[in-house]
């Protein structure tokens, strides 16, 4: 009877513990949570706008973001893949959407998050502060946003959808 019940907590546990991981893409992909605005100051104490975008990102070989020596092509300083977060502001004209033209664009570059061990897919959660004045003329925006990851996959493109200001 004792053997009988150690073969089946055995192979219960030999069952559970093999499992493969679940496979997701090595193209990153990116979901909107949320991205609230406050009214705040910059340095200089002028008025603007602070969105903290909220995003979770999902990539199966979890190649996302870029060590401090990562400056050799293509990663290089005036490379098109520096920098590896890319977010557009868009203002609602006339009932379209067009595209703003900031003085400092929404380009970032992350630090390396590469998980460690065997399963390699990188699942969480980015929080991204923007900073930006608004002119009065405005009452609604947008912003989307993509990344790349090392092997220079391309995400989707996300979307805030229509902010009203």
């Amino acid at each position: 009877m004792k053997l009988i019940l150690f073969i089946i907590i055995a192979l219960s546990v030999f069952w559970t513990s093999c499992r493969k991981p679940q496979k997701f893409s090595e193209i990153p992909e990116l979901k909107f949570i949320s991205i609230p605005l406050k009214d705040t100051h910059d340095t200089l104490g002028n008025p603007i706008r602070r969105a903290q975008l909220t995003f979770y990102l999902v990539d199966g070989n979890g190649d996302i973001g870029f060590n401090e020596g990562d400056t050799l092509p293509p990663y290089q300083i005036t490379g098109d893949y520096y920098y590896n977060l890319f977010i557009e502001m868009y203002e609602l004209k006339n009932g379209n959407f067009t595209l703003v033209d900031l003085a400092a664009p929404f380009y970032f570059r992350t630090t390396n998050i590469e998980p460690v061990g065997q399963n390699k897919t990188l699942k969480c959660t980015i929080y991204v502060n923007l900073d930006f004045y608004i002119p009065v003329i405005w009452d609604s925006v947008k912003f989307d946003f993509y990344m790349y990851d090392r092997a220079l996959h391309k995400s989707n493109i996300a979307s805030t959808g229509l902010m009203l200001l």
